[in-house]
């Protein structure tokens, strides 16, 4: 038997434009190739006769028979809705998504990061899901996000998504770093930390599936009550070795400077009186202007940079891809910035017919500076703080010896604090994730697999703030120069065995699949931060401190689980699933019990039925899924506190104020989902529409005790809550013609919440507001979980909500003449209001910007109450656009013959213009980070900022 060479060019049906990197085997083999950038493929053939399976995303799968050696050229149909894409329902099962019963939502690399430069994966992924809220917490680089899929889903508990990597269970944190001990801040979400998936390179990135409710995520049992978020990263392919290497280059600016309240002599005769009137005069005489310090603090242009540099190849038994990137982002205040090293090993390796296997190792070293910004209390740090109270006439600049004057307004120089104090943190992580298939039987109609898989995600972080001691503000607060310098481990393994039965029923009309399985997961997490104030003179670490203190905490948590699922596919027409999961947690209040939770759903497609003869509708699908979900207690909840003594010399141990509960349940998260699935045109429109009810029962809130019990609180299942909302997607190829392309998309999706249970009186949520006196989120039955309520006239008043009322999302893509590619994303928030605290502070200090109007002046004669700082918080923004060139193949083959593949290059922009009528820098803001209830309060955050980039691909 001798091996006979086929080659062929891949074209796209009625184009006849090219398609590069189609996958091409020899059927009932794993012998294949792949088309190069050209759509040219060479494939030696095992024996004739053969068949050739052509596969691509985006288009439907081709077969063609090949008799002998020779050109075979193959012409594909474009499926613009990607109705063949494999999309994941089990753990370790997956459909596709023209039979998929739930409305998973699917972002490829291209949609990523195709259009602009993308600092971390939770920011790319604005206006690019619906059901999706994404609030930017920081401005700060390396960012800091807060995910929402489908709404609030625990008041006191996490309301991330469960992020999984390559099949590793991904910590998410936000580390606090002890900053709030020098500033004020009233705890550790304070302290404008990033979360950690800023460490995860969106360039790796193939593609991310958003489980978005239970009843797709049902599967994961006690930690998908938030959803979860499944990403797969880039994978080797067989076929001669591929280079990609891509520079970027860019600089970012403040997006939206307030500018300086207009003085005038008589402004500062009316507020300050004579002798400051007399000091704006010498500035003026002197300099020609005041001095703008926010144009001073917040107007650097940072420069960014980025390299990445990628190769994918393999043969039949083993493919790999190697990627490796660095990221150097400076920021607008100086100082200021963030940079990220990471380099990834995937290997795919078939060790024999019965058993191959894959391994995924990502090693990732981050430092971020990210300055002083956020809540303080007369710490003398945060720059909006101190800005708010800083007359524009004096002099804060060193003098030649380089003394920091002290600001006669307010306990802290914002300039020496630039210049002169630390916050920042390195990251080191390591993350792994290892699979090993072994096919157990096969026959013609059985397939018997078992996969093994663990993960492990380890990361050392290491946290550094610095205050000097001639800094005003620790002079003026009795510290005497501050330093805290945390050590934190976390350690995250996860291990799960599945057995996989696929049955070919009904003489191969029914398919069954049958998964059962065990999953464990292990999370360890070790705090040290140990604390120093009044340090030596020119001193910076802890050892040289006269009061020195260690805050740790430890945590062990771990879930042990089984599960079972079932799909059937009776010819492509019926699609149904029913599964089961198992769970316990050391959160619980009874570790060793197991919680179930169920799933069903069925999906019916009624244009694969005889009857269905409409053929401009060429997919019409109906679908419904029912799932339930868990979140257990926080650590430590359930158990009764115990806080250390010294009683006469000797070490002990008191009761604390906090009373375990072992009876405490996991919230439970139930979730029907109903929709549907329309494609017109042959899918060149296509529609998505899907309905959810989302209730969740037991939520574990704090409730008060009496005195007599000896202790002061309870955490036990005291609350439910109940969110529904709609979600709409259509997406069209406007145009496809040969020299010009158009596709368009537009999302449209809101959620509504309530609380619907409440066993004690409504309060205002800890930690997520600033008290009644100026708005705080407030628990209340009957009302939305997101409402702010603040004391207005000695009433109890809703003066907002931080749910939109909807949001919106337009982006396109076009191709002109098949060498320019220009794309926009738009994108609207209609609704939702802010507590603007912000505004309070510039009030207070006299600088607002609009004071110098009357209506500015209108509100300093209103009471100091929430009603006077809510604002509208909706917004339309332009939150991408691009345009790209890609040199014609010839052209690239005459410059650099066959050493070259493409060369891309391009110009793009992030947050080029919003516009909006809250008064501040961002509407999108959380004084709280990314947990909790955490959005809709400001309180002086690091400003957003637009980013401009120039991009250079090249592929050999």
């Amino acid at each position: 038997m001798v091996a006979q060479t086929v080659t062929g060019k891949i074209t796209k049906a009625g184009s006849g434009e090219t398609v590069p990197f189609v996958n091409v085997i020899e059927k009932g083999t794993n012998n294949g190739a792949v088309s190069d950038i050209d759509g040219n493929y060479t494939i030696e053939l095992r024996a004739t006769p053969a068949t050739l399976v052509f596969s691509s995303l985006g288009f439907t799968t081709q077969e063609i028979s090949v008799s002998s050696a020779g050109t075979v050229n193959a012409s594909l149909e474009e499926s613009a809705a990607a109705l063949d894409e494999v999309v994941v329902t089990g753990l370790g099962t997956s459909v596709k998504r023209k039979n998929l019963a739930n409305a998973v939502s699917t972002v490829s690399a291209e949609e990523l990061v195709g259009t602009t430069g993308q600092t971390s994966v939770d920011g790319a992924l604005y206006g690019k899901v619906t059901g999706v809220n994404i609030t930017s917490s920081s401005g700060a680089p390396g960012g800091g996000f807060a995910l929402r899929l489908r709404g609030i889903s625990s008041i006191n508990g996490n309301n991330q998504p469960l992020i999984i990597v390559d099949g590793v269970y991904i910590n998410n944190v936000e580390i606090p770093s002890g900053l709030r001990f020098a500033s004020g801040a009233n705890r550790g979400n304070e302290e404008n930390s990033s979360n950690r998936l800023a460490d995860i390179d969106p360039n790796d990135i193939e593609d991310i599936e958003i489980l978005k409710g239970s009843s797709a995520a049902a599967i994961y049992g006690q930690r998908g009550n938030a959803g979860v978020i499944i990403i797969t990263t880039k994978r080797g392919k067989t076929g001669k070795t591929k280079i990609n290497f891509k520079q970027d280059v860019g600089i970012t600016r403040i997006a939206n400077p307030l500018g300086l309240r207009p003085w005038t002599r008589q402004s500062v005769v009316d507020t300050f009186g004579e002798d400051e009137a007399l000091k704006y005069d010498a500035t003026l005489a002197a300099n020609g202007s005041l001095y703008d310090y926010e144009d001073i603090i917040y107007g650097e242009t940072g420069l960014i940079t980025e390299t990445a540099l990628s190769a994918t190849g393999g043969n039949e038994k083993t493919s790999f891809y190697v990627g490796g990137s660095y990221r150097d982002e400076e920021g607008i205040i100086k100082r200021t910035g963030f940079d990220r090293f990471s380099i990834r090993t995937n290997v795919d390796h078939k060790l024999s017919d019965v058993f191959d296997f894959t391994s995924t190792t990502n090693y990732v070293r981050s430092n971020s500076s990210r300055s002083f910004t956020g809540n303080e209390n007369e710490g003398g740090l945060s720059y909006g703080y101190t800005l708010a109270f800083t007359r524009p006439w004096n002099n804060l600049f060193p003098d030649e010896n380089g003394n920091y004057p002290n600001n006669p307004n307010y306990p802290g120089n914002p300039l020496d604090t630039r210049d002169r104090a630390t916050n920042e943190d390195q990251n080191d992580r390591i993350i792994q994730g290892l699979t090993l298939n072994t096919k157990l039987y096969t026959d013609d109609v059985n397939r018997v697999k078992l996969v093994l898989s663990g993960g492990l995600d380890y990361l050392a972080n290491q946290t550094y703030v610095y205050v000097p001691e001639d800094h005003q503000g620790q002079i003026a607060s009795g510290q005497l120069g501050f330093v805290a310098q945390g050590k934190n481990n976390f350690t995250q393994i996860n291990t799960q065995a599945i057995a996989i039965w696929n049955h070919d029923a009904m003489e191969g009309d029914l398919g069954l699949t049958t998964q059962l399985g065990t999953t464990y997961l292990q999370q360890q997490s070790n705090l040290v931060n140990s604390i120093g104030s009044q340090l030596a003179a020119g001193q910076t670490n802890v050892s040289q401190s006269v009061n020195q203190s260690i805050i740790q905490f430890v945590s062990d948590e771990r879930d042990f689980g089984y599960f079972g699922q079932v799909e059937g596919n009776y010819k492509d027409q019926v699609i149904a699933t029913l599964g089961y999961r198992l769970d316990k947690s050391s959160r619980n209040g009874d570790p060793n019990k197991f919680y179930g939770f169920p799933k069903a759903s069925v999906a019916v497609n009624l244009n694969n039925f005889d009857f269905w003869n409409i053929d401009s509708i060429n997919q019409f699908k109906l679908r419904a899924a029912y799932g339930e979900t868990g979140a257990p207690a926080g650590f430590g909840a359930t158990f009764t506190s115990l806080g250390s003594s010294n009683i006469g010399g000797n070490s002990g141990q008191s009761l604390g104020g906090l009373r375990g509960d072992p009876d405490v349940e996991p919230e439970t998260a139930s979730e029907f989902e109903i929709g549907f699935d329309m494609g017109f045109l042959n899918n060149r429109i296509n529609l998505e529409a899907t309905y959810y009810n989302k209730n969740v029962d037991d939520l574990i809130l704090s409730r008060s005790l009496p005195a007599s019990s000896g202790f002061t609180t309870e955490t036990t299942n005291l609350a439910d809550l109940m969110n529904e909302g709609i979600e709409l997607a259509v997406r069209s190829d406007v145009v496809d013609t040969e020299n010009f392309k158009w596709n368009t998309g537009v999302q449209f999706y809101l959620n509504r919440s309530e609380v619907t249970r409440l066993d004690v009186p409504a309060f205002a949520q800890p930690g997520a507001g600033f008290g009644t006196g100026l708005g705080t989120f407030y628990i209340e039955e009957g009302q939305p979980v997101t409402q702010l309520v603040g004391r207005v006239d000695g009433e109890l008043l809703q003066v907002g909500n931080v749910e939109p009322d909807f949001q919106m999302a337009f982006n396109n893509s076009l191709t002109l003449f098949n060498n320019v590619d220009v794309s926009f994303l738009l994108q609207w928030k209609k609704g939702g209001e802010n507590l603007n605290l912000s505004r309070f502070l510039t009030d207070l200090g006299q600088t607002s910007p609009d004071l110098e109007t009357p209506e500015g002046q209108d509100r300093l004669g209103q009471p100091a109450n929430a009603l006077r700082f809510v604002e509208p918080a909706g917004y339309v923004r332009l939150r991408e656009a691009a345009v790209y060139y890609r040199l014609p193949s010839a052209t690239v083959n005459n410059i650099f013959g066959e050493t070259v593949d493409a060369v891309k290059f391009g110009l793009s922009a992030r947050n080029i213009f919003t516009i909006t009528d809250y008064s501040s820098y961002d509407p999108e803001v959380s004084v709280n980070g990314g947990a909790g209830l955490s959005s809709g309060i400001e309180v002086t955050p690091f400003p957003s900022s637009r980013q401009f980039y120039f991009h250079f691909n090249v592929s050999f």
